[in-house]
């Protein structure tokens, strides 16, 4: 199996002084014989958003640092996972971290590359897991959390990818309606405490909801907010969550229900940043299908769609272009756009982020719902750990170009030892959509696939869970993204960078 490099490029600018005046430079000349250096990502921390707290539900965590990746000489490690504490009174600002605080006994451990850890966990609440691999087991490191309930108020399934500590995070399609609580998790792995500001966003335009500005999120805990209670009444809300003070995880849940009938629940997975041109991958080719549009900024979007299809890509005749009010959060129905899987590209001359919202109903039961979500392409190698395959289930990959020539990818099914037990070489046409169906090894519960593009940034993929049962249907989509592998680190040189200005006092 081949092996890719995610990269993440990191800006440093540094300000120094000397005496009364400062440093300019370095010059070029330093710039062009010392550039920065590619090194091994030596620390990572994940975060599982809300993992067990359902008596009658199935809630598994999964842990993987992908075989065939470079890493540091160091023997640190192993994996841990840890559950974060709660918060007992949401928004007030945290205390000074101590000194002396003690992160809790693991949850679990992985000792080794390449090898699959999947644990189930039983606890009395949703609880955050922080997934943290350093040294040689830090880079390319994927967790991923799963819940299966079949309860009389509840029922559905349910993964998502286990996301990082960070600065911003995106979301497009929660809803403030009655039947359709959202709890949006936010997480703080880290040792220092963070402060969190949330904005919002709905059908009529930005929202001013209490209580929203210098959230406190202490070290190692968890804050829930809901969403009805932020935006209540709304049909459809964005969600930019930022920190003034440390990082969070973002994680946004979503039940829905009529009265005491569960109609299914989902995360809704993080989206892009707001930029000019967003793709959604792995858009099944049945059920109810809507795509949601935010447009945050103070001037209306013009939007135009083209589809991925499976033989190319098209526009769809009734949704050429639409125009997105400015601050709001616009919805289109996708009945256009046919009975294949697809990804789904805007481009605007505004920055947009953008979901599809899926409801797969059942031929006798229940529905379930989930939502794809505008994703990058991948920069190397991505994996979904949690895929299921049985009598009852199915597991696809969905991969779409986003070039304007042909495109490979490796898809790569793992054993718990993380040996390959089956490899397809998959060719993806330009602007076109591919679907792989995987299935687990004899005797495993999960499919855990690898997808390894031949070109960075040619392709985005998404991987979809369909089912049923006596009790009506089920559905998952969960987009990848790239894990981090390396970074880009400036090289250290001992001469002086530069030379005084003698303008600055």
């Amino acid at each position: 199996m081949r092996s890719g490099v995610a990269a993440l490029t990191v800006v440093v600018a540094v300000a120094g002084t000397l005496g009364a005046a400062s440093l300019v430079g370095p010059p070029d000349s330093v710039v062009e014989e010392h550039p920065e250096v590619e090194e091994p990502v030596v620390r990572t921390s994940l975060v599982c958003p809300f993992v067990g707290g359902e008596e009658e539900g199935r809630s598994h965590v999964g842990a993987l640092a992908l075989p065939g990746v470079s890493a540091v000489d160091d023997d640190e490690g192993p994996i841990t996972a840890r559950a974060l504490g709660f918060v007992p009174e949401p928004g007030a600002t945290p205390e000074p971290t101590p000194t002396d605080t003690a992160p809790p006994e693991p949850v679990f451990t992985l000792e080794e590359r390449g090898v699959l850890d999947v644990n189930r966990i039983d606890m009395d609440e949703p609880t955050s897991i922080a997934v943290e691999g350093s040294g040689t087991l830090a880079p390319g490191l994927v967790a991923e959390q799963s819940l299966l309930v079949r309860e009389i108020d509840l029922r559905g399934l349910s993964t998502t990818s286990c996301g990082p500590a960070a600065r911003e995070h995106w979301f497009v399609g929660g809803s403030g309606e009655v039947g359709k609580r959202g709890r949006l998790v936010l997480a703080n792995p880290t040792s220092v405490a963070a402060v969190v500001d949330v904005e919002l966003w709905d059908e009529a335009g930005p929202l001013d909801a209490p209580a929203t500005q210098g959230i406190g999120v202490p070290a190692r805990s968890q804050q829930v907010l809901l969403l009805d209670a932020l935006a209540p009444e709304s049909e459809r809300v964005g969600v930019r969550v930022t920190t003034s003070q440390g990082r969070v995880s973002a994680a946004l849940e979503i039940r829905e229900s009529e009265e005491t009938t569960p109609l299914g629940f989902t995360f809704l997975p993080a989206t892009v940043a707001p930029q000019e041109r967003v793709v959604i991958p792995g858009v099944p080719g049945e059920g109810e299908r809507v795509l949601r549009i935010l447009a945050p900024g103070q001037t209306d979007a013009i939007v135009s769609m083209r589809v991925f299809g499976a033989n190319g890509p098209f526009t769809p005749l009734d949704h050429e272009v639409v125009t997105v009010p400015s601050g709001s959060v616009y919805e289109v129905a996708l009945d256009g756009i046919g009975e294949y899987p697809v990804g789904v590209e805007l481009d605007s001359d505004e920055p947009v982020t953008a979901s599809v919202r899926v409801v797969r109903e059942a031929d006798d039961g229940l529905p379930d719902l989930a939502f794809t979500a505008a994703t990058p392409p991948l920069a190397g190698p991505a994996a979904a750990l949690l895929g299921r395959s049985s009598s009852r289930f199915s597991t696809t990959v969905h991969v779409s170009s986003v070039i304007d020539s042909a495109s490979r990818v490796s898809v790569a099914v793992l054993d718990g030892d993380g040996a390959v037990v089956s490899e397809e070489d998959v060719a993806v046409p330009a602007g076109a959509t591919v679907p792989v169906e995987v299935e687990a090894p004899d005797d495993a519960d999960f499919v855990t696939v690898v997808i390894d593009p031949s070109q960075a940034d040619a392709v985005v993929v998404a991987r979809e869970i369909v089912g049923a049962d006596d009790d009506g249907a089920y559905l998952d989509i969960m987009p990848l993204w790239s894990p981090i592998v390396h970074v880009d680190v400036p090289r250290v040189v001992g001469e002086l960078p530069g030379v005084l200005d003698p303008n600055v006092d």
